[in-house]
């Protein structure tokens, strides 16, 4: 069969779309070419990621149901209405851990690193929360609830998550005594003083009010983290705040400390010496027009690539599969760097031996199996290199 939850990524894609049309004719900035790329490079990376720890995660699920339930019911009404609060109140204090243990906010920052707050950041998750989150859902086998229903739910409460992030639609006062809405969302994206650490809800906001986390919009947010973070490079978004854990860590004058830095909140810090946050180089590459006209190609060929590869995923080989995953992820990310004018001097020259070793690998596999969508897959390259050789030339024409 095919992976219908994939079939709504195009849905999200268009309502994405919409509003950043709406942002342009009233001209408020809400979403950029550089941010909103960079966030759909982090969402591909975790939906290709999500083909391994989901499988993970209803295995693990599977195992805690047969070994470890306390009882078994057929019940439909406990099995989703019932589940899907569960669910809900264990996603809250999964969300609250998230912001006070060092190493489960490794993975989570990421979602908070972007300083802009649209539907676009609903992609932006790293797989790193995807892989943290199974020994918490592995709890709610235990209380009778079916595994495949438990993922199906997950997967519903991960489209609510999504409709969250927009800045468009104001306060709804009457839903805010139940539900998490955009307004109250947008509080828990903010670095303010007053915001931070609150509104860990995912569909309902009772829990919040129950567990003294809730705060209403009361003033203009602003969004981001409150380190000295860069936000043009996917890789560093995803692994920013590990390396920086990391360097702590080993800078830590005691193994007390070298422990507890991983373990501890965010604000704490250990004896000597300091924390100090990565330090980023915020010097920017001149990007021709050419070059940005071949990031705009590529990006469009990648991710229709990839959306049609995780529809058909069930169709593939495995190698199939790494071999668009690859490609997919490798070329969004360089699309990033460029239109974050953040590549460096050598990246024609890594971008065409990117592109012969694509080739070679599309043609191997060619040789094994003879499918029409690998001549797509080598067409896409071999147009490529075309560009890439004119977008050199330009560049060497504008130099004279």
């Amino acid at each position: 069969m095919i992976n219908i939850g994939a079939l709504l990524i195009p849905v999200f894609l268009l309502v994405m779309a919409i509003e950043w049309v709406v942002s342009y004719t009233r001209r408020d900035k809400r979403y950029t070419a550089e941010n909103t790329t960079m966030n759909l490079t982090i969402g591909a990376i975790d939906q290709i990621g999500s083909l391994i720890y989901f499988t993970l995660l209803y295995f693990v699920l599977q195992y805690a149901y047969n070994h470890f339930r306390l009882f078994t019911t057929t019940n439909i009404w406990y099995q989703w209405i019932g589940g899907y609060l569960a669910v809900d109140f264990l996603s809250y204090w999964y969300h609250r851990f998230s912001h006070r243990i060092n190493i489960l906010w490794a993975g989570h920052i990421t979602h908070h690193s972007s300083e802009f707050f649209n539907f676009s950041n609903g992609f932006r998750t790293s797989l790193f929360q995807g892989i943290n989150r199974i020994i918490f859902w592995a709890l709610l086998p235990v209380f009778g609830f079916s595994p495949i229903i438990l993922v199906l739910i997950l997967k519903v409460s991960g489209l609510f998550d999504f409709i969250v992030h927009t800045e468009y639609i104001p306060k709804l006062p009457f839903l805010e005594k139940i539900f998490v809405t955009p307004s109250l969302h947008r509080v828990h994206h903010g670095k303010n003083e007053l915001y931070i650490d609150k509104n860990y809800g995912s569909t309902f906001i009772i829990w919040d009010k129950l567990f003294g986390t809730f705060q209403e919009e009361t003033e203009k947010v602003k969004y981001g983290i409150t380190s000295d973070y860069l936000d043009n490079n996917p890789i560093t978004a995803i692994t920013y705040y590990y390396q920086y854990l990391w360097k702590t860590m080993k800078s830590a004058a005691s193994w007390p400390d070298k422990i507890k830095i991983w373990f501890m909140p965010p604000e704490w810090k250990p004896g000597q010496p300091p924390l100090q946050h990565l330090a980023f180089q915020r010097g920017k590459t001149f990007i021709s027009p050419v070059l940005k006209s071949y990031a705009y190609f590529q990006l469009l060929c990648s991710v229709t690539g990839l959306i049609s590869m995780l529809v058909y995923k069930n169709f593939l080989t495995g190698w199939e599969v790494f071999l668009f995953s690859f490609l997919g992820v490798y070329t969004m990310t360089n699309v990033t760097m460029i239109l974050n004018e953040s590549i460096k001097a050598s990246f024609e020259k890594q971008e065409m031996i990117r592109l012969l070793f694509g080739i070679l690998l599309v043609i191997i596999t060619l040789v094994i199996h003879v499918k029409i969508y690998l001549w797509f897959l080598l067409l896409f390259l071999l147009i490529s290199i075309f560009l890439m050789a004119q977008t050199h030339y330009s560049i060497k024409a504008s130099v004279r």
